[in-house]
């Protein structure tokens, strides 16, 4: 019981824990017992110890561990739990800074362009006016009725007015454009129509949708017939239209009249087939001599026959037209550029 009472005690020195001492209580007087002998080795004989020697205690082995005294304590593993789906965390939506407000500069801008008067007569001065505005350079332009710029030209500010004095050959319409640009190029423009009244009056009628370009002409006037065609002459030009009408190109031309009373009126020589005739002075000059006339024209089928006639020119910047009086009354056509002609048959 001793013997177990110091094991335990010095099991709980080693662990750390204290147990409160108690008295040892008195021992009694016995008859020792003597000890159980141990397992005799295989060989020998065991030798008996003296009855009056204690019997040593048997060797108690305990094994403790005691916590190291200076290890560093080595916190537990944390438990990690991963989620088979695992879940997004919306994060807060922060708002965006504030930009700092950018001054912004206004594109150019024509706000008016005009004229002081709307129609207006050949001759006449207008006052151009016009207002703009942004960060570019201004020019007006007096532009053709074809669209193609032309001069004068005027470098304008934002504001301004200037006169302008209308052409008197100008008919129908004045233009102008103004334009804005900057480094790029034109930015902005703006054009102007000025209509023009017409001073003009056509010779016959039912008249072009279109002004003449000048009163119309009386003048002295003849027209012949050929096999393939026709030949006008007109004093106050002194010049021979002849019209082809053979199918080849130019469908016109026009010739100036080179004969005069010192020329023969005809060529005895040539013999015209039965029912034709032999042009003769202008007429027959340019027939003669110009090979191409005659072999498109031929044959002349009726007498030149002289009449006072007009002729008047459409007011079309290019391209114009050409309306010269028939003998008949009607109304020659002819097409800008020998390109085309036809006869008028006037109303009564």
């Amino acid at each position: 019981m001793r013997i177990g009472l110091i094991a335990t005690a010095a099991l709980l020195a080693l662990t750390g824990c204290a147990l409160p001492l108690r008295p040892a209580p008195t021992p009694l007087p016995s008859t020792p017992t003597p000890a159980a002998s141990p397992t005799p080795p295989a060989t020998g004989t065991p030798t008996a110890r003296p009855a009056t020697e204690p019997s040593p205690a048997p060797t108690v082995t305990y094994t403790a561990t005691p916590p190291p005294a200076t290890a560093t304590p080595v916190p537990p593993s944390p438990t990690v739990t991963v989620s088979s789906s695992p879940t997004p965390t919306a994060r807060p939506t922060a708002s965006p800074p504030t930009p700092t407000p950018v001054p912004t500069v206004p594109a150019p801008t024509i706000h008016s362009f005009g004229a002081n008067a709307d129609p207006v007569d050949p001759g006449d001065t207008i006052t151009l006016t016009w207002h703009w505005s942004g960060e570019a350079d201004a020019i007006i332009y007096h532009m053709l009725p074809t669209g193609q710029l032309s001069e004068p030209f005027w470098a304008v500010g934002p504001r301004g007015s200037l006169q302008y004095t209308i052409a008197p050959h100008r008919r129908n319409a004045d233009y102008f454009v103004l334009y804005l640009h900057d480094e790029e190029g034109v930015v902005a423009y703006d054009t102007l129509e000025v209509e023009l009244r017409c001073p003009d009056v056509w010779f016959f009628s039912p008249a072009p949708d279109i002004c003449p370009a000048s009163p119309a002409t009386i003048t002295d006037g003849a027209q012949q017939r050929f096999e393939r065609g026709i030949m006008l002459w007109l004093r106050s030009e002194d010049r021979i239209y002849v019209l082809f009408d053979d199918g080849q190109h130019p469908r016109w031309s026009v010739y100036q009249d080179e004969w005069d009373e010192s020329k023969p009126t005809m060529d005895p020589e040539i013999e015209p087939p039965p029912d034709r005739q032999q042009p003769v002075r202008g007429f027959g000059l340019l027939w003669r001599e110009d090979g191409t006339v005659r072999q498109r024209l031929g044959w002349a089928i009726d007498e030149e026959r002289g009449y006072q006639t007009a002729v008047q020119r459409s007011s079309h910047y290019r391209y114009s037209n050409l309306y010269i009086r028939a003998a008949d009354g009607g109304v020659w056509k002819l097409g800008p550029n020998g390109s085309e002609w036809e006869h008028l048959s006037l109303s009564p």
